[in-house]
């Protein structure tokens, strides 16, 4: 299995089956981030964004994306959105290698980011070193890049 991951748009070969099973499986931010990404709300293209492929050999495997946390007026919060890996590659940590890959060099622009993960995530994150955020209703855990001083 030869992995690789880049940059990628929703128009990329192999984004609508991964998308499809995503939908069939319960999940719906594939379908958010094509939707986002063709009325241009979310093209992840501000300072420190990113929408990343994971392919094996030639297979789009996952997809996520980092941006600017749109719920937080914090101009240094960043936001892990739209993470699937398709169910066929789980439990192989390809996740986890997809993951290091949105948040690699994300300190540069950000101190802290978030993410609303389903239930069947939460240990994924925190294994990443994610802490849960059990007050707070938008986002459920956040990953501290920046140590906060008091």
């Amino acid at each position: 299995m030869n992995l690789r991951v880049e940059k990628i748009t929703p128009d990329i070969h192999g984004f609508s089956q991964l998308k499809a099973e995503s939908i069939e499986l319960g999940f719906n931010m594939l379908r958010r981030l094509d939707d986002n990404w063709r009325n241009g709300t979310n093209r992840f293209d501000l300072p420190g964004e990113k929408l990343l492929g994971l392919f094996s050999d030639h297979e789009l495997i996952g997809v996520g994306g980092l941006n600017q946390d749109p719920f937080m007026t914090n101009c240094r919060a960043g936001r892990v959105r739209h993470l699937y890996l398709a169910q066929r590659y789980r439990g192989m940590k390809l996740g986890t290698l997809l993951l290091q890959q949105i948040i690699q060099d994300a300190v540069i622009h950000f101190a802290f980011i978030n993410t609303h993960a389903p239930g069947a995530a939460f240990s994924f994150y925190e294994r990443a070193g994610f802490h849960c955020l059990a007050d707070q209703e938008i986002s459920t855990h956040r990953l501290q890049l920046i140590a906060v001083t008091e």
